[in-house]
């Protein structure tokens, strides 16, 4: 009997240790899937704020872009306001 308790003892630390190991293992094996999450995070994070500013630089090129046209499109209103200021003027002139 003494020998089967003491086959018990040591399978009972066999298993315990085993038991450990496996626990250090799944620690490790936690701790290295964290970290390559956080590399991953990490890496989209960067990615996604480089997309934030390209999109900011488009967008300031495109009102950039628009304020040019108004001013344009202002400008050339104000060219035709002044030919049809001459040309009325004109008429009056010679019609006097």
């Amino acid at each position: 009997m003494e020998r089967s308790g003491s086959s018990r003892e040591k399978s009972g630390r066999g298993w315990k240790k085993g038991r450990e190991r496996s626990d250090r293992d799944g620690i490790r094996e936690l701790a290295r899937a964290i970290e390559r999450f956080a590399e991953i995070y990490e890496k989209v994070e960067g990615d996604k704020q480089r997309q934030m500013i390209e999109l900011e630089k488009q967008r300031m090129e495109f009102i950039k872009g628009l304020e040019f046209q108004r001013m344009q499109m202002f400008v050339d209103t104000q060219v035709q306001m002044e030919k049809i200021k001459r040309i009325r003027r004109s008429d009056s002139d010679g019609y006097s």
